[in-house]
């Protein structure tokens, strides 16, 4: 029996390194901080929360490339519609420009493609005014 190699690092932290490769600007004062979901931070206001979803799963009858969902949940600075609307738009781009096939944590990045519309606002909280914007996308790995 054959066992099927064994990816070590967690998905999530293999998509946001996957994004630091792409060149996502992660620096609290210019940029967007990626964090780990599904827990939401209060801080930074600024931040990127990528939360792992259910995806297509195998796209080969052999198991030989996964294919992953994950969800970016941009969220800007309070009373700041447009820059939250620009990072998110921005975050979307770098993700469908992406330089592939990547190698990535040992992980075989083969493309990352959004699933479903552009980045959408999500309700706003009227306590904190942050906006925030939201989108679903497939990352595919593998051989």
């Amino acid at each position: 029996m054959t066992i099927p190699a064994v990816i070590a690092t967690p998905r999530t932290q293999v998509v946001i390194d996957f994004l630091i490769a792409a060149g996502w600007d992660t620096t609290p004062e210019t940029g967007y901080p990626l964090f780990p979901g599904p827990e939401i931070l209060v801080s930074p206001d600024k931040a990127v929360h990528i939360t792992m979803t259910p995806g297509p799963g195998y796209t080969t009858e052999e198991g030989g490339t996964d294919a992953w969902g994950f969800q970016a949940r941009v969220r800007g600075p309070s009373d700041d519609p447009e820059g939250a609307n620009a990072a998110a738009q921005l975050l979307d781009w770098t993700i469908l420009h992406a330089f592939t096939p990547a190698w990535i944590d040992g992980v075989r990045v083969i493309v990352c493609h959004r699933l479903g519309s552009s980045p959408s606002p999500l309700p706003l909280d009227p306590s904190d005014r942050r906006f925030e914007y939201t989108a679903d996308y497939v990352i595919e790995t593998g051989a």
